[in-house]
């Protein structure tokens, strides 16, 4: 256990759950625009952001940040160049939902020291639900310490898929929405923390951006899974400044079952 990093979970607990409540308090009546991609975007997403940011510059001044949405004051915090730790952030991973007054979502804080991801935090404000890990510490729910699973049989594997609105589904994704029971809670966070949990056994995503997997990748990870590129590549460390918000599309399973969806993904041909 590296007790800088389980001191830094521990203490970020309060600050997330403060600028989260905003995203609750404005549930159903946020107002929604459209950034450059056409995706939705809320006040509340900014509003998290900067409560988020407000903290890491108050208490971590010297660390440098990454966020989704696009920063009030960049000048508060330290370039990702010149820093060796930096904070990823989603301040809200689920915004179609959100936007629709849909109450799942999450809060994901990471932070990524020498290109890898050594705290995360995955918050679920709704259900009140912190999930954690620290680098070699293990992961937990609220002060519930998540036990490592086994990977179920092939027909009984539950597996998060998001919607995929503007692409053609690749044939293997195809083959596990026909054979697998597949769910979407539209927050890629939440997908990864329950897959820490048990609650689903695998993960795919094609359009997964740093800030979606940082957190709940480290937090899965710490429960036994791994988190790959869809050619089996690990994606840390990396080099966060080049980072230019490419997609990192990722499978993520426990070992035994994402050797046999990655075969599925080579092996797949097209119909």
């Amino acid at each position: 256990m590296n007790h800088e990093y389980e001191a830094l979970r521990q203490e970020s607990f309060g600050w997330i759950r403060a600028a989260a409540r905003i995203a609750l308090e404005r549930l159903g009546r946020a107002g929604v625009t459209r950034k450059h991609d056409q995706s939705p975007v809320t006040d509340a997403d900014h509003a998290v952001q900067d409560a988020l940011l407000a903290s890491i510059a108050r208490l971590y001044p010297q660390d440098a940040v990454i966020t989704e949405e696009t920063q009030a004051r960049p000048d508060a915090h330290r370039p990702v160049s010149q820093s060796g730790r930096c904070w990823v952030i989603d301040p809200i991973d689920g915004t179609r939902n959100y936007a629709r007054a849909i109450p799942v979502f999450t809060v994901s804080v990471a932070v990524m020291e020498n290109g890898r991801p050594v705290v995360g935090m995955v918050y679920d404000p709704v259900a009140d639900r912190m999930y954690s890990a620290s680098l070699g510490a293990g992961a937990w729910v609220n002060a519930a310490r998540i036990e490592r699973r086994d990977v179920p049989a092939w027909d009984e594997v539950y597996m998060g898929i998001p919607t995929s609105k503007h692409e053609q589904l690749p044939p293997a994704v195809h083959r596990w929405i026909d054979t697998l029971v597949v769910r979407n809670f539209g927050s890629t966070a939440m997908h990864l923390s329950l897959l820490a949990t048990g609650s689903l056994d695998a993960v795919y995503c094609r359009k997964s951006k740093l800030w979606d997997i940082a957190a709940g990748a480290l937090i899965a990870c710490e429960t036994g899974a791994r988190v790959l590129s869809l050619d089996g590549r690990e994606y840390f460390p990396m080099d966060l400044s080049t980072y230019a918000n490419e997609p990192l599309p990722m499978l993520a399973a426990r070992p035994g079952l994402i050797e046999k969806l990655l075969a599925e993904c080579r092996n797949a041909q097209p119909a």
